[in-house]
């Protein structure tokens, strides 16, 4: 998917995508001079032979590869044909640096990457403005680098993180505490002791915090948004959502 051609905008937002997407048989890709652009790119099908400067390394499925523009690499099949999932984007120099990121480095795709590249094809597919856009990027490139470079988190926030990446799943509290490793009675009793309010609470909070951003900065139609959102019936939907805003999600959308 091509975004936008990115050579007009040069302005300074923190991170403007440019292109983002899947290859199906990703061909032989040369840059002795590197890429325009920085990209992230990890392997969802087969396996890739990727080289920067002088390091080569193998990748299979869940693994990925960064650089940052003007940077030397390849990369091919090491047999036959892998398929990739990918995002290129400019500016975010100051965001690399806060994370002391290298040219290039390899890394374990996150379980959450697919669902948060999908919902950040769906926001760039919307109408949306450049300064939009490239906040919605800027969250998912975060997103990324915390998981990647940051403490690791605690039980109670890996199940925030769990469900603020999965809540157009239909999530059940046995899925719920399966993930966390617990039984549901435990992971009931920790997170409200952390967090204040329940599981479920949490993940209804975070489904209407992302409807309210739909129905805000996309064209989505309201049933549309509650699939997205992980209500399968537009009655219920509509219904949690008064409950939560004490308004409709037709008079949120027409009130912003």
């Amino acid at each position: 998917m091509f975004i936008k051609d990115h050579k007009q905008h040069e302005v300074k937002l923190p991170f403007i995508p440019v292109t983002i997407g899947v290859s199906q048989k990703q061909g032989r890709t040369d840059r002795p001079n590197g890429f325009d652009v920085h990209q992230f790119l990890w392997v969802i099908e087969g396996e890739g032979v990727f080289t920067a400067k002088d390091n080569k390394v193998t990748l299979t499925q869940g693994h990925g590869f960064f650089s940052r523009k003007n940077v030397s690499h390849c990369y091919q099949s090491s047999g036959e044909a892998f398929a990739t999932m990918w995002i290129t984007f400019q500016n975010g120099e100051e965001l690399f640096d806060y994370y002391q990121i290298g040219d290039f480095f390899f890394f374990d795709v996150p379980d959450f990457l697919t669902n948060s590249t999908n919902h950040l094809i769906e926001l760039c597919n919307s109408s949306v403005s450049k300064a939009t856009l490239s906040a919605h990027g800027y969250v998912w490139v975060t997103e990324l680098l915390d998981a990647l470079f940051q403490r690791p988190l605690s039980r109670t926030e890996k199940v925030t993180s769990f469900l603020e990446h999965n809540y157009d799943q239909p999530l059940t509290l046995p899925m719920i505490a399966e993930h966390a490793g617990m039984d549901k009675f435990n992971l009931c009793r920790s997170y409200v002791k952390d967090t204040g309010e329940t599981v479920m609470q949490a993940l209804k909070r975070i489904r209407i915090q992302k409807a309210k951003k739909f129905l805000r900065y996309s064209s989505y139609s309201i049933e549309q948004i509650g699939r997205i959102c992980g209500y399968e019936s537009p009655s219920y939907f509509i219904k949690i959502f008064r409950e939560v805003t004490n308004c409709t999600p037709l008079q949120y959308r027409l009130n912003k």
